[in-house]
């Protein structure tokens, strides 16, 4: 339970959203789980170490302790754990455009650093509103520049971005294959990384639902379809 809350008087921006929650969990060994919490959009709380909005955080689930171990995002909606390789895929909302895949590794984590993913410094999406051409957006880019380089910056670059966004959603994994949902864009992908943990045969499936979340069990595939508030069933055999 976090003492943290964005109220009335410290909402900076004025702009608090409560939909930019983050709120994916994995558990990653016996003793501990991983939380990602969105910055509801209070920008600036996502760059601040001694805030746990825009981060993901390590918790003990013996003693309620908890660690940053990543910051800089905006709205992780997605999480894998790959235990076979030992690292993190992460699904990011960016904001207009920008929609992130990216991977953490466990080890660098567990050395205590705390890895930077750059927003709301570095994005490959605008702010809503027109982007640059609104001039009304002039203070959102001199406070938050959303550069188009993150390792420029000193941040982690994403595994892959998508202009437009898709509405990312969930991510699993079926043997060698990931597997990628959509909101906006009604869709699943289907993905692999090579041993240079680089995307290859991305392939893009229409689904014409949007995709909430994912699910894998007895070699089937479950999508949680908002729409209709249905779930859809993929037999993988």
């Amino acid at each position: 339970s976090a003492n943290e809350c964005v109220h009335l008087y410290d909402n900076v921006d004025k702009e608090f959203n409560p939909h930019s929650s983050g709120g994916r969990i994995v558990n990653v060994d016996s003793n501990h789980i991983l939380l990602t919490i969105g910055d509801y959009k209070s920008r600036f709380l996502a760059q601040d170490k001694k805030s746990i909005n825009g981060k993901i955080i390590k918790i003990n689930i013996n003693n309620g302790k908890h660690e940053i171990v990543t910051m800089g995002h905006r709205n992780a909606q997605g999480l894998y754990f790959d235990k076979e390789n030992n690292f993190l895929v992460e699904t990011e909302h960016g904001p207009y455009g920008g929609d992130e895949i990216n991977l953490i590794d466990i080890d660098e984590i567990n050395k205590g650093s705390i890895l930077n993913f750059g927003w709301p410094i570095a994005s490959y999406g605008e702010h809503y509103g027109g982007g640059k051409n609104n001039k009304s957006n002039d203070w959102k880019y001199a406070k938050y520049p959303l550069f188009k380089s993150h390792s420029e910056h000193g941040f982690i670059e994403p595994l892959k971005f998508f202009v437009p966004s898709i509405g990312i959603s969930q991510i699993v994994k079926i043997k060698n294959q990931y597997v990628l949902s959509s909101l906006r864009d009604k869709s699943i992908y289907f993905f692999e990384l090579n041993n240079q943990k680089k995307i290859i045969n991305f392939e893009r499936v229409e689904v014409f639902e949007r995709v909430r979340d994912l699910g894998v069990k007895n070699n089937k595939l479950y999508l949680f379809l908002e729409d209709t508030a249905s779930l859809g069933v993929i037999n993988l055999n």
